[in-house]
């Protein structure tokens, strides 16, 4: 997973104003969530705590984590002791975190970077309780034809085999 400590700053800059940020993704993903009071919330690859800050205000107490130490450093910045962070690579359990611990995990643009996603998705409904929601969010998939020199209507013959073992 990249880090995002070379260029924090300006991303916070970018996910706080930008077009898909701040009026496609976020508003989507927190009108999914709905009513927050008193739910204990992970914020899984926080960047710099947009979502924790709304989260909070919204009534959550809220964990955010984040491989990038300086994103997390601008999260706590922006929630001045409001919720807790700390910097975590997903591509590790969280041993931190108790079976059943959390009400609600949102994961906003993180999937798509990860190197084993099956395993992490995993790791986030150990610690969800029960009836706990997962709320995620991923870049369109044109976005990753684009990143890679393809085109959107270009033919291709994909294959999909599906399982219940994950």
């Amino acid at each position: 997973m990249a880090t995002y400590d070379a260029f924090a700053d300006a991303f916070d800059l970018h996910a706080a104003t930008g077009a898909y940020n701040a009026h496609y993704d976020r508003p989507a993903l927190l009108g999914l969530l709905g009513e927050v009071q008193g739910l204990r919330v992970l914020d899984v690859g926080c960047g710099p705590g947009l979502y924790a800050e709304e989260l909070e205000e919204r009534g959550a107490d809220v964990i955010g984590i984040d491989v990038s130490a300086e994103m997390i450093r601008i999260a706590e910045q922006r929630l001045a002791g409001r919720a807790s962070f700390r910097v975590h690579d997903l591509e590790t359990p969280l041993d931190w975190a108790e079976d059943g611990s959390f009400d609600v995990v949102v994961m906003a643009l993180v999937l798509h970077h990860l190197q084993d996603p099956r395993q992490v998705l995993r790791e986030l409904r150990r610690i969800l309780r029960e009836d706990g929601r997962l709320v995620l969010s991923t870049v369109h998939p044109v976005a990753d034809w684009l990143r890679h020199g393809g085109s959107y209507f270009t033919d291709e013959r994909l294959t999909e085999t599906w399982n219940d073992g994950w």
